[in-house]
């Protein structure tokens, strides 16, 4: 039987527990622009959602006077798949498919820059785009947690219109192809 010598040991967690502080939770925030998707990361991000340096996110500005909370280098990255496909945040792709072989290179940078985030345990990245471009994303990370915002589909259209002037048929438009792919 082992003696107690007084000596204290380095505190251990159990293996149970070890595994669970291991564990990482990813979290994808998106919704059709001017939803709230702005507000549900920076509220996230506040609670200690890892969104990146401060440096890799997008500045506030007149229409977004409390940030974006978009971290640049994912919005790149959507862009670039959007403009793959022949489509923007605008004017949405007909296909969101990805598994093409042309999506290669792209896949191969999306690893590394999710592998930026390698030390954190929760993280995540807000884009409204990730609503078109989420199939993509969930072969990058498989257990991708994903953070839908809804708002009301005529304060969308109003925001868009005054935010950027696109006609409220075409802010409606998006809000449904938004919604839809996202949910599908």
């Amino acid at each position: 039987m082992p003696v107690d010598n007084g000596v204290s040991k380095p505190f251990s967690y159990s293996p149970l527990v070890t595994k669970t502080l291991k564990k990482r939770t990813v979290a994808c925030i998106t919704g059709a622009h001017r939803s709230g998707t702005s507000m549900v990361a920076r509220l996230l991000h506040a609670c200690g959602l890892d969104l990146g340096p401060e440096s890799d996110l997008m500045p506030p500005a007149p229409d977004n006077p409390d940030g974006f909370w978009e971290n640049l280098s994912f919005v790149a990255m959507n862009d670039e798949l959007l403009n793959e496909l022949g489509g923007a945040w605008d004017l949405p792709p007909r296909s969101t498919r990805f598994i093409e072989k042309r999506f290669d290179e792209m896949r191969a940078k999306a690893r590394l820059l999710v592998s930026a985030f390698s030390r954190s345990t929760v993280w995540g990245w807000k884009d409204p785009r990730n609503s078109l471009t989420l199939p993509f994303w969930r072969v990058i990370v498989p257990k991708l947690r994903t953070i839908i915002v809804v708002r009301n589909p005529l304060e969308v259209a109003y925001s868009l219109h005054h935010r950027n002037g696109v006609s409220f048929h075409l802010g409606l438009s998006l809000w449904v192809i938004y919604n839809r792919l996202v949910l599908s």
